[in-house]
């Protein structure tokens, strides 16, 4: 029984559990690397889903500041909502981005590009490192 039945939570219960019980009652090789794909999905969903709000906000306000746009206050902790806000975050950069380029503003776009080198670390540090299950 889970005590915390949080999606974070029933995403590795739902892995552990497919390592537990069915890995050991399947003989088929591919099979078997479907299932170490599945499980590696699992577990990369699932700290996706216990930290993907709290990231998009930090980078909402980390774009924001890095453009010069006033904070804007998040009134909703609703996935989509969350995520819509990001979408325009973004866009707002891409338009500072084009902008830097256009002028020919050196430190603004060495700003900017910092800023994208977080979010790609970012990024990398959600996604995790793939093994390629039943390859080598």
């Amino acid at each position: 029984m889970l005590t915390q039945p949080t999606t974070d939570k029933i995403l590795l219960a739902i892995a552990d559990d497919l390592n537990s019980f069915v890995l050991p009652a399947v003989n088929d090789a591919q099979a078997k690397v479907l299932l170490g794909q599945i499980d590696q999905l699992l577990r990369r969903l699932s700290r996706r889903s216990a930290n993907e709000i709290a990231w998009m906000v930090e980078e909402i306000q980390a774009m924001n500041e890095a453009i010069g746009r006033e904070p804007q206050e998040i009134t909703s902790l609703v996935l989509a909502d969350v995520a819509a806000e990001y979408s325009e975050a973004s866009g707002a950069l891409g338009d500072a981005i084009d902008e830097a380029f256009a002028n020919e503003d050196a430190a603004t776009i060495a700003k900017l590009k910092n800023l994208l080198s977080l979010r790609i670390e970012k990024e990398q540090e959600i996604l995790g490192q793939l093994d390629l299950v039943g390859r080598g």
